[in-house]
């Protein structure tokens, strides 16, 4: 699905660039979870030998830990992100109104005008606004260094975590989401058809009034809004199960984690210091899960533009993925 979106890059002289700020985020929330988890059972451990003294070098500790990561990733994201994005979509834009200038007979208008707005935006949202490839590569990261971790402190309770998350997140992420993409191109394509439409409109409204044909226009242009609704909202019931179900695996979880923590303690597990650390990691492999789930129907949704832009800047490399079933 991403084919298409790093051929936009490389066709434009992004790809390294992109590559290097993804490396250079990725490790961000394992590095924010391994802090949380040590900090929780760090106070827990504290509190049951009662060291009160210890306390507030601790929290000091660990707060200075936070703020230099926190100002880390700001760093990243209010320099390199920021300046990455800017000339990302100046050079799309760029690179599409050339294209536009080259094949005027291509499309019609209202098709270009939506390809070098709407289209552009989505795009930009597919690699790097929130919750999209960006933020899934970064939770697929923590996903797996917390498994790692959690593998490595109690393995039963890791089996527990696959087994409940696995079989949510191929429902959701494979099955339920699989039409978005469809739905959304079909939205787009008549939100195209609707703005090459509604130019003539405009710009004839003394004829039309003169001629009576209001009731006419505002038929079609009622029918065109509505189909458009049709397909966005066929494209948002699919997504809205997919986090009802990311939510229900989350619960069933921690229902889970309830009923076998106390039989933990004294069996693989020491004392309630690393129980709590324990359920740290399993809840970072929980939030990282629903996060790739979320980013892959976020994904979907902006992956038609991706290949409506790829459709006019290399026609001949369109990689087609969306199901029409």
């Amino acid at each position: 699905m991403t084919r298409n979106a790093f051929r936009i890059l490389k066709d434009l002289n992004m790809h390294k660039q992109f590559i290097i700020m993804l490396i250079l985020r990725m490790p961000f929330d394992f590095l924010n979870a391994l802090i949380s988890a040590n900090m929780i059972e760090r106070f827990v451990r504290l509190m049951e030998i009662k060291d009160e003294d210890s306390l507030l070098p601790t929290f000091l500790l660990f707060l200075l830990l936070t703020v230099l990561l926190f100002a880390y990733n700001m760093t990243i994201w209010s320099t390199l992100a920021i300046r990455i994005n800017i000339l990302f979509q100046k050079k799309l834009r760029k690179k599409v109104l050339g294209s536009l200038l080259g094949e005027m007979e291509e499309y019609a208008v209202g098709d270009w005008i939506t390809r070098l707005n709407n289209d552009i935006d989505k795009v930009n949202d597919y690699l790097d606004a929130p919750i999209n490839f960006m933020h899934m590569m970064i939770a697929a990261t923590n996903l797996l260094l917390s498994s790692i971790m959690l593998i490595l402190l109690n393995f039963s309770l890791f089996c527990i975590a696959i087994l409940i998350m696995v079989p949510f997140f191929f429902l959701s992420s494979v099955i339920i989401i699989r039409k978005v993409p469809f739905f959304r191109r079909n939205a787009q394509e008549s939100f195209a058809k609707y703005n090459n439409w509604v130019a003539p409109i405009i710009a004839g409204k003394d004829a039309i009034r003169i001629f009576d044909g209001k009731k006419t226009v505002e038929e079609k242009t009622e029918k065109i809004s509505l189909d458009i609704l049709h397909q966005n909202m066929q494209a948002h019931k699919r997504i809205a199960w997919t986090y009802f179900f990311n939510t229900f695996s989350g619960v069933l979880g921690y229902i889970l984690l309830l009923l076998t923590g106390g039989s933990m303690i004294g069996n693989g597990v020491e004392n309630f210091a690393e129980l709590t650390k324990i359920t740290q990691y399993r809840g970072e492999m929980m939030k990282s899960t629903m996060c790739i789930n979320n980013c892959i129907g976020n994904m979907r949704s902006n992956y038609p533009s991706v290949e409506r832009i790829q459709e006019v800047i290399n026609p001949q490399g369109v990689s087609q993925s969306i199901s029409v079933e």
